[in-house]
């Protein structure tokens, strides 16, 4: 239960209306800061991948998931080219999903 110095229950009108966040000059709690500069790109995941890296993306289109498995071929902000069996699949950034290094693959026995 709440009391008139719970900190919760803090600076009410009398008719108990509460009145909206106005906005003033200090930074609101929870306010995110960033260090970079207004047009910096942001810290994307897939910007870590090198080329000729073996990275698996996996990626959404209209008929469902989607996953490209091979060789990193272009990496940009805006999309990541990987050579995969079927042929350089490229993976736009806002179909991405999710995706990571991986090791290469195993070597056949004779």
């Amino acid at each position: 239960m709440s009391t008139p110095e719970s900190p919760s229950v803090r600076d009410l009108p009398e008719s108990g209306a509460i009145e909206p966040n106005r906005a003033s000059g200090a930074p609101r709690v929870g306010a995110q800061f960033s260090a970079r500069s207004p047009g910096a790109i942001p810290a994307l995941p897939w910007m870590q991948f090198r080329v000729g890296e073996r990275v698996v993306i996996r990626y959404r289109l209209a008929d469902g998931l989607h996953d490209a498995l091979g060789e990193a071929t272009e990496v940009a902000p805006t999309h990541v080219s990987v050579a995969t069996r079927r042929g350089v699949v490229r993976v736009d950034a806002r179909t991405m999903v999710t995706g990571k290094r991986v090791p290469p693959p195993p070597t056949r026995q004779p």
